[in-house]
């Protein structure tokens, strides 16, 4: 989340809330939520590494408990859940359009992997990116009642969106790496790229000399030695 300079510098700082925008980003936070338990669970689906199964799993349980920390903000604040800010359908379209590019379309089992591993990278990108806002706001509103509840949330849900973005974000740099060096040696080839192109022609040079050679009649020398005997 945010370095500590920043926080500390966020106390000495105080904004006035525009509530109504706040309650329209917060349905936003809460759609990006759910678009991301839905990438965890296709991401399971197509996922082999035991590593990243396990921390997959561990991140979706965790997804699921965020999203019920933003509803009790937004029922605690007067909101309705069930009402989407404009913001917040266009986080449901993202969400569906990275869903769609998790079909295999083509891939191989490790692409169809890695791909799932990037969109959920991109996914939390997001998400960590709307729980440092919420922070923020605490430590700025001048609200005692946006700070509290605001900061409670925080509090309980900054230090996960942490590991979700800093550990899958390292995790497929792990694996894209692996895949590259993935049957290097077998893929050597000659250090000149017509290497056996050449060695095949000039063997093919030789044995047509040699064919020519036995096919040649005796020298004019010969000839010569015979007659005159």
């Amino acid at each position: 989340m945010a370095e500590l300079t920043e926080k500390v510098m966020d106390f000495f700082s105080s904004a006035r809330i525009n509530e109504r925008t706040l309650m329209e980003v917060l349905s936003e936070f809460l759609a990006v939520e759910m678009g991301g338990q839905k990438l965890y669970e296709k991401a399971l689906g197509l996922v082999s590494d035991p590593e990243v199964r396990t921390k997959f799993r561990e991140f979706h349980r965790q997804t699921i408990k965020h999203q019920k920390v933003l509803t009790d903000v937004i029922h605690r604040l007067g909101g309705n859940t069930r009402v989407q800010s404009p913001t917040a359908k266009v986080a449901t379209e993202k969400a569906q359009a990275l869903l769609r590019s998790m079909d295999r379309n083509g891939l191989s089992k490790d692409q169809a992997e890695l791909n799932a591993i990037e969109n959920i990278v991109l996914a939390e990108t997001k998400d960590h990116a709307n729980w440092e806002l919420i922070g923020k706001i605490a430590r700025q509103a001048t609200e005692d009642r946006l700070r509290e509840i605001l900061g409670a949330a925080a509090s309980e849900v900054e230090h996960e969106e942490d590991e979700h973005l800093n550990w899958t974000r390292k995790k497929l740099g792990e694996l894209q790496m692996q895949a590259l060096v993935k049957g290097a040696d077998a893929e050597k080839k000659p250090d000149h790229p017509n290497a056996k192109s050449l060695t095949r022609k000039s063997s093919t040079k030789r044995t047509a000399s040699r064919a020519k050679s036995r096919t040649k009649g005796p020298s004019k020398g010969r000839s010569r030695g015979r007659a005159a005997r």
